[in-house]
């Protein structure tokens, strides 16, 4: 702990009593630059998508939350299941992935509308964990967003860090989220797949259309004779 010299704690002192005798009030440079960085967040108007977005989320409202998702978002989503799906190591695991967007063939997953996907695939994850309605109320009713930073990366790219905090009467959670978001038209929605690692080939060969385009994740180790039953 650094010691302060008597003198400065005795200064301080003073000045403190004196303010609060007199009620006097000392503007401070600092706190008048976190009100103006404060209004600038509030004010862009990503940041109501952001907290729109999360409070959604966190109430479980998913066709509501889709309709905030960048389209491309939403149909590279259903693309990066199917070739999961198509990566299963077993007929069993290929079966429960189906199952768990309330399809029951690849075929059908691969027809699945972008947002008819998202929100399935959001229910087949809250059936899961089997949560409570009353539980969803309890996080609707105590849950608060703080927007602390907003980037913007260019006119069209936005990333916004919130924390939030929530209860269900048994604890409290909070969490720190990073939302990245793109403007389509006039409208901020949420880019999905803006925070994954990219790759652009260098020179000719690449090529304008390989830009910009999230690196694939690699495949599933699948066996040299096909799926096989599950032990």
């Amino acid at each position: 702990m650094i010691q302060r010299p008597a003198t400065f704690r005795a200064a301080v002192s003073a000045a403190v009593l004196l303010c609060s005798a007199t009620a006097c009030f000392l503007p401070s440079p600092v706190h008048a630059q976190a009100a103006a960085d404060s209004a600038k967040l509030e004010g862009h108007p990503a940041t109501k998508v952001v907290k729109d977005y999360l409070q959604l989320m966190l109430q479980r409202e998913w066709a509501k939350s889709a309709a905030l998702v960048e389209p491309s978002s939403l149909k590279q989503l259903v693309e990066d299941y199917v070739k999961r799906l198509k990566g299963a190591p077993t007929m069993d695991d290929e079966a429960e992935m189906t199952r768990r967007v309330g399809k029951g063939t690849i075929e059908e997953v691969e027809a699945m509308a972008p947002v008819e996907f998202y929100v399935a695939y959001h229910q087949g994850i809250q059936q899961r964990y089997q949560v409570p309605p009353e539980v969803i109320k309890k996080v609707r009713d105590s849950l608060s967003l703080r927007v602390l930073s907003l980037a913007q990366e260019d006119e069209s790219h936005v990333h916004i860090l919130v924390r939030t905090k929530h209860s269900n009467d048994k604890a409290l959670f909070e969490s720190l989220e990073l939302v990245s978001l793109v403007k389509v038209g006039d409208a901020w929605k949420v880019g999905l797949n803006e925070q994954a690692p990219r790759m652009t080939p260098i020179g000719a060969a690449g090529g304008a259309a390989a830009a910009d385009k999230p690196a694939e994740t690699p495949k599933p180790a699948t066996p040299p004779k096909g799926k096989g039953k599950a032990k």
